[in-house]
């Protein structure tokens, strides 16, 4: 969900949507996305008796690579995008069974984002709590798409709460798209089902096949 999407809903409650229009303002971060983007991460998107799921993991190598998230009121999500441009996504929307190890994890919210690239993603909505040199993952079932297989597209996305203190979907916002980094973007052609592993300048900044 974007940010000026979730800030509509928050502000819906007291004002017309007419006169709600406002963005997140971030504190600018270095170009690189050094301070929040995960060193090392991998995605599997499979299909099992119960339906199909995404399981990533991500990992940060050095406590440098957390400066944002360490800051209070931080948030971060890795988004999930299955491509769905000429209507043939693979998963559609997060639906029961998900788990995850990050500190106050949520299920993000798919308002508003538009139907060719719906975000699938377990976010988390305090980020303090993050260690450099453990591995974390999220996991969740989603709705299957009208087809057997699709581009993916991952994006590493830093946020803020609003108000600060509070850790639902619905108070995480994510900064503007010029700080989300595209950790697997469209044009790799990753497809799902499948597995991929990315390294973003951890020794190396590429991607490959688990």
């Amino acid at each position: 969900m974007n940010n000026i999407s979730r800030s509509i809903v928050a502000a819906a409650l007291a004002f017309p949507l007419s006169l709600l229009a406002q963005t997140i303002v971030c504190t600018a971060t270095a170009s690189s996305g050094n301070e929040y983007v995960p060193s090392k991460g991998s995605t599997t998107i499979l299909e099992d008796s119960y339906g199909r799921y995404i399981y990533q993991w991500m990992y940060w190598h050095e406590p440098s690579r957390l400066t944002f998230l360490k800051r209070l009121g931080a948030t971060f999500e890795p988004d999930a995008f299955f491509y769905n441009y000429d209507g043939t996504a693979y998963g559609l929307a997060p639906t029961g069974y998900w788990a995850s190890d990050l500190p106050a994890a949520y299920v993000d919210t798919q308002f508003d984002d538009p139907p060719e690239e719906k975000a699938i993603t377990i976010g988390s909505g305090d980020t303090v709590s993050l260690v450099d040199g453990r591995w974390y993952y999220t996991v969740t079932r989603m709705t299957s798409g009208p087809s057997a297989s699709s581009w993916v597209k991952l994006s590493a996305q830093r946020g803020a709460q609003q108000p600060t203190g509070c850790t639902s979907t619905w108070c995480s916002f994510g900064c503007s798209d010029t700080n989300n980094f595209k950790t697997i973007p469209f044009t790799d052609h990753f497809s799902a089902p499948g597995c991929q592993i990315y390294y973003w300048n951890y020794y190396i900044t590429t991607r490959e096949a688990c």
